[in-house]
């Protein structure tokens, strides 16, 4: 009896934890994820919906026994209809198969077109050579459609389009889709009628909510809308109420900032009192939080993990908007003439307008440093998965439309973002290498790889003829800003990876292990160090005071006297923060755990850290 009910009992265990119950629990997981999606969109949610497994079954499955098209997720992203469902198929038929999972699942994603599209399949991938190309050739002739193809050995990629109009499928192959696919390892596309399709690989019923449909949903959206908007039909006519519409009047002119303050990077913000009634707050969004905030006009832009862009009032902490961009929100916001930019985890870069969180353009661009915004020009590096072998670029787009004005190679790959100064944009390389291009047209002027060869991170920042940079090996260097001669070179302890701040005769910089310094800028001989054995982060500067996040895990906000170093007040935070952002006589700070803090910049009076923060 004993040995019956051991039996039952490993039976039920493994029922409940082997193959079996892990991917009903799979299924489970799944739905409840899509049902939230569902809320948080406003979208419909069916659980099951036959007749589009019957629509696509030729396309995302390979046998008609058994398959179901279940979570079905159906809503209005960006102006167009949109569909997410999942083809179930069940494995295998034979409950003694162990060697696979109950069911097998391809992501479908569905965005309908105004009209018939002649777009077939576009591939990247090297098994493309031997197995999709062969299969869709194959296909295409019985129909008697003609096809255009193109090979890049660089890129490792075919691209394949079945269509009528060879005029459409260069537009569609040799301009936008190599670009839109650089960043992934796999895409695919079909048109059924007014559909265009996404059917993500085979994989297994597990299902990570990190990995949300809508970043799918949207490259769908704007893929053709990028490439051509006279596809999309009468959507995309710039009439006044429309984006490309607001883009046609005139702005009025707004200020402007971006990382480090501005778009050379000096780390020196503006003077000011806090509004009247002003007192401290301390809010938490929903997801922790990376980088430093942009404070302009009264209100703050902070990206999240959660994949939002936040507009909070600076004086309040009240919400006055959120983006939903669908994937998390890299690097500091850009901020100017009226519309924020920022990119995010997937590649794009997108415009949103600063008064009513609406979306003007979006552009691929790629995984990049943070942006910088001059003149009406937005200067973006692009950054390459293995920065010490992989090629970079930097891009020159137009802040009102989006559209490229050039784009260069750069010389090395590069993580740091670009500083622009004197009609001059400097990018330094991950080697330490240190390049200066004609804002006008992109011309290399000089080019400086005498570095020390270590990785470096750090954006430039430009001040009285000099580009000032930190390197991996806690290097400081100084060099000429017209010829790249190099001036000086000073030695902190840890990696410098945040742009130097300068203000009259002296260089601020925090590193990742020594805490603070203060460098003569004509000499670069040390004139004080704050020191911390977690380093500190970039050193902010307005009028005559500094702030610096440091101290012990750097949880610390600190005001200092910047002729010296002495500390003039402490702040205590939740968890590591961001480098602090001053403007209008107030400080802010964000930290890992999603906090986000204004503190009095002159007093530090701040919220006590008992009251509880106010969630946005």
């Amino acid at each position: 009896m004993a040995s019956a009910v051991g039996v039952l009992v490993m039976g039920a265990a493994w029922w409940r934890f082997g193959p079996w119950g892990r991917g009903w629990a799979d299924l489970r997981q799944r739905a409840r994820a899509r049902r939230r999606l569902a809320a948080e969109q406003g979208w419909e949610y069916v659980d099951e919906r036959p007749e589009l497994l019957r629509r696509w079954r030729q396309a995302i499955v390979e046998s008609n026994d058994g398959s179901r098209a279940r979570f079905v997720v159906t809503g209005t992203l960006d102006g167009h209809r949109v569909t997410v469902f999942d083809a179930v198929t069940p494995q295998p038929k034979s409950p003694w198969d162990f060697r696979l999972a109950p069911h097998t699942l391809r992501t479908v994603h569905l965005a309908e077109l105004p009209d018939r599209l002649p777009l077939v399949v576009v591939s990247r991938h090297s098994l493309a050579v031997d197995t999709m190309v062969p299969l869709l050739k194959q296909a295409a002739l019985r129909r008697g459609h003609r096809l255009y193809e193109t090979g890049d050995a660089a890129y490792d990629a075919v691209h394949v389009v079945e269509t009528t109009d060879l005029n459409l499928a260069e537009r569609l192959l040799t301009r936008g889709v190599r670009e839109f696919t650089d960043d992934r390892p796999w895409l695919e596309w079909r048109v059924d009628g007014d559909q265009l399709c996404y059917v993500g690989p085979y994989g297994p019923a597990l299902f990570r909510e990190d990995r949300q449909p809508l970043p799918e949903l949207r490259s769908l959206v704007r893929l053709v809308a990028e490439l051509d908007p006279r596809l999309w039909g009468e959507a995309q006519d710039a009439g006044p109420g429309t984006p490309a519409g607001r883009r046609a009047t005139t702005r009025e002119h707004r200020p402007t900032t971006m990382y480090r303050g501005g778009p050379a990077h000096t780390g020196v913000f503006p003077e000011g009192t806090p509004p009247a009634g002003f007192r401290p707050w301390r809010v938490r969004l929903p997801s922790g939080l990376g980088s430093a905030p942009a404070v302009c006009d009264g209100t703050l832009y902070q990206g999240s993990l959660s994949g939002h862009c936040f507009a909070l009032n600076a004086a309040t902490g009240e919400e006055r908007w959120r983006f939903a961009a669908g994937a998390k929100v890299d690097g500091t916001p850009a901020v100017g003439d009226g519309v924020v930019y920022f990119t995010t985890e997937d590649g794009l870069l997108h415009a949103v307008g600063t008064d009513d969180g609406r979306e003007r353009w979006q552009r691929r661009v790629g995984q990049s440093a943070p942006l910088a915004l001059d003149d009406g020009v937005l200067y973006v590096v692009h950054v390459p998965r293995d920065v010490m072998r992989g090629a970079s670029s930097l891009r020159a787009l137009d802040a009102q439309t989006g559209e490229p004005r050039w784009e260069v190679r750069l010389p090395d790959g590069s993580a740091s973002g670009p500083a622009v100064a004197d009609g001059r944009v400097y990018v330094q390389g991950a080697k330490a290498e240190l390049s200066a291009f004609r804002v006008r047209d992109g011309k290399r002027l000089w080019h400086n790889d005498a570095g020390e060869r270590y990785m470096a991170t750090c954006a430039p920042t430009v001040a009285d003829g000099t580009v000032y940079i930190g390197t991996g090996s806690g290097r400081l260097d100084a060099f000429d800003a017209r010829t790249g001669e190099h001036r000086w070179g000073a030695q902190a302890s840890g990696t410098i990876d945040k742009s130097p701040a300068v203000l009259g005769d002296t260089v601020y910089i925090g590193d990742s292990a020594g805490g603070v310094y203060a460098v003569d800028a004509v000499e670069g001989r040390q004139r004080w160090q704050l020191p911390s054995p977690h380093g500190g982060s970039a050193v902010t500067l307005s009028g005559s005071s500094a702030w610096v996040v440091s101290g012990v895990g750097n949880r610390t906000l600190l005001r200092l006297d910047p002729a010296g170093g002495a500390v003039r007040w402490r702040v205590p935070l939740d968890s590591p923060g961001s480098d602090p952002v001053v403007a209008d006589g107030v400080v802010h700070v964000v930290t890992m755990k999603g906090s986000v803090l204004a503190v009095d910049a002159m007093t530090g009076q701040s919220q006590s850290k008992w009251r509880s923060a106010r969630r946005i």
